[in-house]
């Protein structure tokens, strides 16, 4: 079956977001005199992730995510800082960071431009969001951007995607699919809108959750065969 209408996320999907969520956690700490290694980064990358996840589950707000992910991971260096200042910093440094990309991704995306519609679903903030796209090598090949803060709701939210087949016309959920690397994020988010969902796993993580997606994938090129 031929999928039209194809719904790519942005971060560790479109573009590899370690490189620049490393380049931004080591500006931060450069703000704060702090000297850190690679075991700080991933303990950051640890608490940022759960920040998100209870963002997902509606368990905090965004502007609660933005700011007690600094505030709990500065108190393991015994201080204090102001959360939504540090958010600040991050996210200048996030939107600063060269973009890198996965192999494929350019070519896939070209070619996948010509015959289908393209369209970026990303949770984050607009304004970041819209910086580190806006640099990308592949803006041109989308019709349109789908980013959490503008539809007032989130990946998995079936509601982030009524907004979506709002804007772009309902008689294209049937013949969607949304690619996107988190399983709880755009996976279920995918099945909660009943379109089709592709797993983008280039890491070759293992799945320990109950969400399965229709397609596993792990190079960009596999695409061409799926939709």
């Amino acid at each position: 079956m031929t999928r039209k209408t194809v719904l790519l996320d942005f971060d560790d999907t479109l573009v590899n977001f370690n490189d620049a969520e490393e380049f931004a956690f080591y500006a931060l700490a450069e703000n704060y005199q702090l000297t850190l290694n690679e075991q700080d980064l991933i303990t950051f990358k640890e608490i940022n992730q759960a920040h998100w996840e209870a963002f997902q589950n509606e368990r905090l707000t965004k502007e609660e995510v933005l700011s007690k992910r600094f505030e709990a991971y500065f108190a393991l260096h015994k201080m204090n800082v102001n959360g939504a200042h540090a958010d600040q910093v991050f996210r200048d440094a996030l939107a600063n960071a060269p973009l890198s990309y996965f192999e494929h991704t350019l070519t896939t995306l070209r070619q996948l431009s010509k015959v289908h519609d393209l369209y970026i679903v990303t949770n984050g903030v607009l304004e970041t969001q819209e910086k580190r796209i806006a640099k990308s090598l592949f803006k041109d090949y989308f019709k349109g951007v789908f980013v959490s803060e503008q539809t007032g709701f989130q990946k998995p939210m079936p509601e982030f995607f009524d907004y979506v087949f709002n804007t772009i016309g309902h008689e294209k959920r049937k013949n969607s699919i949304i690619i996107g690397d988190s399983l709880t994020s755009d996976i279920l988010g995918g099945k909660n809108a009943a379109i089709a969902t592709c797993w983008f796993n280039p890491r070759q993580n293992t799945n320990n959750t109950q969400i399965h997606a229709d397609y596993t994938i792990q190079s960009f090129d596999e695409l061409l065969t799926i939709i």
